[in-house]
């Protein structure tokens, strides 16, 4: 099932990646947007027109102190996946726009990864013990591998080394798109496998 767009709007969602911050309310442009997203998170998709706006995040429940305020411009006719990345004294905005599924054969998937863990280093990635990912920091997000679909032993280098900080399968299934997410601080590193939302949408 596809969504057909012909309308100049992004469809957007906020995904909660700081290891240390509080469950947080969101608000653009003055208003409340995304309430109460804790780590590990992700809001749902809302449509916004292509423009600059305000965003300020709270923790939840407040609106007294910001502990974040950014303007982030957005495009139009994209899916974006917006981060609240780093550690709580280094808050900031990501805005990661996702690749959709089209011209992708039956039986393919696309698959990237980005690093959102404030406190890890470079890492490299191999999927099924053959380096798919080289040398990926902090805020780093890869392109898209095309791979066929099915379920993956991924495996997460020290960037040029062999040292392993984090294991994962990936199941990957027919013409969808997948972002894995690297999250948390060493030592408690963790994989967030989202199914991208561009998947499904289809701007005219």
């Amino acid at each position: 099932m596809f969504i057909r767009n012909d309308m100049d709007v992004s469809y957007v969602r906020m995904f909660h990646a700081s290891p240390n911050g509080p469950s947080v309310d969101i608000y653009i442009d003055g208003g409340l947007a995304f309430k109460n997203l804790s780590f590990k998170n992700f809001s749902e998709y809302v449509q916004l027109p292509m423009g600059e706006y305000k965003i300020e995040v709270f923790p939840a429940g407040q609106k007294e102190t910001p502990i974040l305020i950014q303007n982030i411009k957005l495009p139009e006719k994209e899916v974006i996946t917006i981060a609240v990345a780093g550690n709580f004294e280094d808050l900031q905005l990501i805005a990661y726009i996702e690749g959709n599924a089209d011209n992708l054969p039956e039986n393919e998937s696309r698959l990237r990864i980005i690093h959102l863990s404030p406190d890890a280093p470079n890492v490299d990635v191999l999927v099924d013990g053959n380096l798919a990912f080289k040398d990926i920091g902090f805020m780093d997000a890869t392109g898209y591998a095309q791979l066929p679909s099915g379920t993956y032993n991924l495996t997460v280098n020290l960037a040029d080394t062999k040292d392993t900080v984090l294991t994962l399968n990936a199941e990957l299934k027919s013409q969808k798109v997948y972002t894995i997410y690297m999250i948390g601080n060493p030592p408690n590193l963790l994989a967030i496998q989202s199914l991208d939302g561009s998947t499904f949408v289809r701007f005219q």
